[in-house]
């Protein structure tokens, strides 16, 4: 009974915090659709915040992978989920023990994540996702009888992912891909670099793949501060695009005072004359 009155909790807390964000739990679930749309889910639909059955209420396994692609960027989610067992209430006499009901948290190595769930419908679901060797893979079961079934899929596809693919760094976003100038900066130059980490997949049972580059760069005139596109960088692969990447700045560059841009006019002056 305990467990029960638990569950009901979570999901009172889940719709106090929806009308905490957007009023009602109503306007809630238009932006979670919104959001759905703005990633491109065709096969999504919400029609509560708590995720139980519900009629025109609906996913699929594609789109609840897109949504955990999403959710694994903001790292603070998989401080949580990674945590296999916790107290509430600790060192009181009403403390209360929680167990995270994905188990291969514990029991695969590179699992710290996302989000177990039953309901009648649905039946036994589990998005997972799990990193090893600077590769992350996301996992998606659904309507799994039970909870050791979907776990024994779950850990099939991980293996098999992990066995027969590895991830190879291009360009990580701290690689320097060279100096441009800055207009009317107080730095006359600054360091570009890709907003992202630029990987490329590779079947283990074949050869690596070979990429070539190609870097666009667009006129820069300060301000300009890190995150602020620059640029682009095109990856291809036989000739063919596979990938772009936008550029920025590694550091901020404010604009020049008026005392320093009038010396640097001088000084294009004076060499332009010699």
């Amino acid at each position: 009974m305990t467990f029960y009155c638990f569950l009901v909790s979570v999901n009172d807390a889940t719709v106090t915090l929806a009308e905490r964000i957007a009023t009602t739990e109503d306007n809630f679930v238009s932006m979670m659709n919104e959001k759905a749309k703005e990633l491109g889910l065709k096969n999504t639909n919400f029609k509560n915040a708590t995720g139980l059955d519900s009629e025109n209420h609906y996913s699929s396994a594609y789109d609840m992978a897109m949504i955990a692609k999403e959710l694994v960027k903001h790292e603070k989610i998989l401080e949580f989920t990674s945590i296999y067992e916790d107290y509430l209430r600790e060192d009181t006499d009403n403390s209360f023990w929680l167990v995270n009901t994905n188990r291969l948290v514990r029991f695969y190595q590179g699992v710290d994540g996302l989000k177990t769930g039953f309901t009648e419908e649905a039946g036994y679901c589990l998005t997972a996702t799990a990193k090893k060797d600077n590769m992350r893979l996301i996992t998606v079961v659904m309507n799994e009888p039970d909870s050791n079934t979907r776990n024994n899929e779950t850990t099939t596809m991980l293996d098999y992912g992990f066995n027969s693919y590895s991830i190879d760094s291009v360009f990580t976003k701290d690689s320097s891909l060279g100096k441009v100038k800055v207009e009317l900066g107080n730095k006359k130059e600054v360091e570009v670099v890709p907003v992202k980490d630029i990987n490329i997949l590779n079947n283990k049972n074949n050869d690596k793949r070979v990429v070539d580059y190609k870097i666009n760069l667009n006129n820069i005139k300060a301000p300009v501060k890190v995150g602020d596109k620059v640029g682009s960088i095109i990856i291809s692969e036989n000739n063919k695009k596979i990938m772009g990447v936008d550029l920025t700045v590694k550091e901020d560059i404010d604009k020049a005072n008026i005392l320093k841009a009038f010396l640097r006019n001088l000084e294009n002056i004076v060499i332009g004359i010699n």
